[in-house]
């Protein structure tokens, strides 16, 4: 984490520093650095409080967008809560850097143990969920927090599908085992919805934008496309993100991020071109989108999608 601290003392600035960011009121004691010291920072705008007892960096705090903020208290909620308690949901999937879509929950959530002793901190500055977590899904560190894939499951639990379904494409892409979560949470609420975004997460969708689209089908109760498709004349030629097999049209989902301030834009133009008409020329009409399209909801590309199945009828081959 890059930290920008010209303005904190020397000592203050080097703690920060040693503890990745976030500096505990008990870990400045212990430096003899007071508590009425870190406050006085506070009030000249040196220091941010996240919550009761643990500080950032004004400056680093101000540059963060609201995830990575969310994500910042998140880490210090854990960090003071009980020893037996592991930051879970949300909290986790941030802190992780798995993909979010829209505004942030108001408060992270540590879970601790049916059996947990009462500890002061718990409470202030987040929630606490009572409930068991198997050993092998606990990751015990400075920060404890539980595994990713338990945190992608509890995030499926509650949270908007499209929402959801994002974070879990990413984590069985890269090898997760979310069903192996399930038959632990069959007693908690929201499993149900758990349990449709764990059966639906592919591993062949590679963006967040392309799982909107592929969300848009189920949402709308349409006909499935196969994900990341290779077609050809005689052999694969080219990948689509989706694919209608039976109806002889795909989409590709064009995230601004392929054109925006790149200096060869003109040749991912020019080369698109060229891989379209080719498409065409094998068969198969092509539907483009992006994200206004997509998020925050997928009216205009269902609009989109049923124009290109009411043109393009299910054929016998």
């Amino acid at each position: 984490m890059l930290i920008a601290m010209h303005r904190l003392p020397d000592d203050v600035r080097d703690l920060l520093r040693q503890h990745d960011g976030i500096l505990l009121t008990a870990d400045a004691r212990r430096t003899g650095v007071p508590r009425s010291r870190l406050s006085r920072l506070v009030t000249a705008g040196r220091l941010a409080r996240l919550i009761h007892g643990a500080y950032a960096s004004a400056d680093t705090f101000a540059d963060l967008d609201d995830w990575q903020r969310f994500a910042m208290r998140a880490r210090a909620f854990g960090l003071l809560s009980a020893p037996d308690g592991y930051l879970t949901g949300w909290a986790c999937t941030a802190i992780r850097g798995f993909p979010t879509l829209g505004a942030p929950p108001s408060l992270p959530t540590v879970v601790r143990p049916k059996a947990a002793k009462r500890w002061p901190f718990s409470g202030i500055g987040g929630r606490v969920l009572i409930a068991d977590v198997p050993e092998e899904h606990r990751r015990r560190g400075r920060l404890p927090i539980v595994s990713d894939e338990w945190a992608v499951v509890d995030v499926a639990r509650t949270a908007r599908l499209p929402d959801a379904l994002v974070v879990a494409d990413v984590a069985v892409r890269s090898g997760l085992n979310l069903a192996g979560v399930l038959p632990h949470l069959q007693r908690w609420q929201g499993i149900a919805r758990a349990r449709w975004v764990v059966e639906h997460a592919a591993a062949t969708v590679e963006s967040p934008l392309e799982t909107l689209g592929r969300f848009a089908f189920f949402e709308h109760d349409l006909p499935l496309p196969v994900t990341n498709a290779w077609v050809g004349r005689d052999r694969p030629e080219w990948r689509l993100d989706g694919l209608l097999p039976w109806h002889w049209w795909g989409y590709e989902a064009d995230g601004a991020l392929k054109y925006d301030n790149r200096a060869d834009a003109s040749k991912i133009v020019r080369a698109q071109q060229e891989r379209e008409f080719r498409l065409r020329r094998l068969g198969l009409d092509l539907l483009r989108y992006g994200w206004p399209d997509a998020h925050p909801n997928r009216g205009p590309l269902e609009n989109h999608m049923r124009a290109m199945f009411s043109d393009h009828p299910a054929r016998a081959e």
